[in-house]
């Protein structure tokens, strides 16, 4: 059982290098203008997500259910 845990316990961590490796990348990416779509386009308007960063005032102004 304790070989199990050590085992998930590296696996764990491996996958947590990935990630943090990912996310570097991207955020590099998104430095770059060289790189086609890592950054916004500024011509087109953000979709709202309802629920998703949601300013307080806008709330309170919209009914209620």
């Amino acid at each position: 059982m304790e070989h199990e845990e050590e085992k998930l316990e590296q696996h764990s961590d491996v996958v947590g290098d990935h990630i943090d490796d990912a996310r570097r990348d991207w955020e590099s990416k998104q430095e770059d203008p060289s790189v086609p779509g890592a950054q916004p386009d500024e011509a087109e308007d953000e979709e709202s997500v309802p629920g998703v960063a949601v300013d307080e005032d806008t709330i309170k102004d919209e009914p209620g259910p």
